[in-house]
């Protein structure tokens, strides 16, 4: 009966340890004011640090921006230059070549024709553009009549061009003539064809060439 009874008490004891209450688990600590500021303030830190770096990664971004812009500035200014440099270059040959065109005559004439003086009107507006320029104008005939009559017609061809040239307004300092007669012929052969490019007044630049241009 005693074992029963010990049995009993001891299944009851260990039944009652089982349906106890667990232990309480031990409180977390919790930091401090100190170590919540130490906390803070390393955050606010590495923030800080993150800032600076994003600006400076910014800044540098900018600045190759700019960089880029500038050189694409400096580009485009040598190109513009280079553009202007070479249509100034092309308009100065052109004006050259302008001031270098023929005048023609009729046989034993020195009238200026129409064709003429379109041409030398042309070469006013050049030379008014460009006061330095000095200008040769050589009379020219063909093989047809003696030296000395060729030599005296080609004078006068110089002299009419001069002539119309300084009646619009060229100071004659700035133009010579000359003659050459049949001395220099252009067209080689006997024939109306080579006659008439020969019976001419010439025109070469002296003095005065630099770039050539119109204002």
């Amino acid at each position: 009966m005693r074992k029963v009874l010990l049995m009993s008490f001891t299944a009851a004891a260990f039944i009652a340890a089982c349906h106890s209450a667990p232990p309480a688990e031990a409180p977390v600590p919790q930091p401090s004011e100190a170590e919540i500021a130490m906390h803070r303030h390393m955050q606010d830190s590495l923030d800080a640090v993150a800032r600076a770096t994003a600006d400076s990664i910014e800044q540098a971004r900018l600045l190759a921006v700019a960089e880029r812009a500038r050189a694409d500035s400096i580009e485009q200014a040598r190109l513009a230059a280079a553009s202007a440099a070479r249509l100034a270059a092309e308009q100065s040959t052109a004006l050259r070549q302008e001031l270098g065109v023929m005048v023609h005559f009729d046989v034993a004439q020195s009238q200026l024709l129409p064709d003429g003086r379109a041409a030398l009107d042309r070469k006013i507006a050049i030379l008014n553009a460009n006061p330095a320029v000095r200008l040769r104008i050589t009379g020219a005939t063909d093989e047809r009549g003696s030296d000395r009559y060729n030599v005296a017609l080609g004078e006068r061809r110089a002299a009419s061009v001069k002539r119309y040239l300084m009646d619009q307004g060229i100071d004659v300092g700035r133009l010579d003539g000359i003659s050459t007669g049949e001395s220099s012929p252009i067209a080689t052969g006997s024939d109306e064809a080579a006659w008439a490019q020969n019976r001419r007044a010439e025109f070469a630049i002296v003095s005065g060439d630099t770039p050539l241009a119109m204002n």
